[in-house]
Formats: C-alpha cells, structure tokens, sequence
C-alpha cells in the first residue's frame, strides 16, 4: 500500500512539474513559430496573436494572452490602436504594437507613479482590455470577453 502511494506521489510530481510545462512551453513556441516569419502586407494582420511581456520585465507571473483579432471583429481597429496623441487610427495608417518604441514601451516600473503612467505596458493593456472594455460592456449589460485574470491568463 505504502509503495504504491509513493509511486503514485512521483507520478504525479514528474507529470505536474515536468511534463505538462513543457508541453505548454512546446505549443506556445509552435504558435510562434508558425507566426514568427510571416510578414502582413497593409491591412492583414493576424488573427490570433501571444501577447507576452517584454523581455526586460522579467519572468511573467501569468500565462501570456492569446488574443484573437476576429472576436474583436465588431470593433473599429481605432478602438484600441491609437497614434501618439491618442487619438484614433484608421484602416489607413499603419498599425504598430502596443510596446513599440514611443507608445508603450516602458517595460519596468521603478517607482509607484511608473505603475500609473500609461506608457507602462502593463497599465496600458489592462486599463484599455479589462476596465476599458470588457469590465465597461460587463456593467452595462452587453455582451463582453473576460473580466478575470484566469480567464485572460489561463493556468
């Protein structure tokens, strides 16, 4: 009795810590692979994106969020891509990612008030996805995407 509960135990160890994440590690580098030489011409762009903190951030305490353009169809791309002024793109102008260089590319918080600024990639995405949009349309009764952290940043 007492071995095959040890056993089970090691099992259960070697499958948790070492094999579900490589596996998640194996599909999230496919996804980036599969993506990572393809060039969109003006006005493509793909559909279903990892969106990852920088490098310099550090180790991610989340899963990164798969984001995908298509659920987002209903929306107008100036929604949430925006020129340095903030004021709304168009299908004309090019779009550029959230952490390009003059947006926001701030990739650490030093200091409490870094934590506020808009350029801190952090504050930029969850005040533009969650409390923009998703917890906005929550409270006024339409349908919306996740408001939760899991829900975003799956396990």
């Amino acid at each position: 009795m007492k071995k095959s509960v040890v056993i089970g135990v090691i099992c259960a160890f070697f499958l948790g810590f070492m094999v579900l994440p490589s596996l998640y590690a194996g599909l999230t580098y496919q996804h980036e692979f599969k993506d990572k030489n393809k060039s969109y011409a003006h006005g493509e762009y793909a559909d279903e994106i990892l969106l990852y903190a920088p490098v310099e951030y550090g180790e991610m305490r989340e899963a990164p969020v798969l984001f995908s353009h298509s659920s987002h169809s209903a929306f107008a791309c100036g929604d949430c891509h925006h020129d340095a002024e903030g004021k709304p793109k168009d299908e004309t102008q090019k779009m550029l990612g959230c952490m390009s260089d003059g947006c926001h590319d701030m990739a650490v918080a030093e200091t409490p008030q870094d934590r506020r600024d808009i350029r801190y990639f952090y504050k930029a995405y969850h005040d533009q996805c969650m409390t923009g949009c998703h917890r906005t349309l929550a409270q006024a009764g339409e349908p919306t995407g996740p408001t939760a952290c899991p829900d975003c940043h799956p396990k």
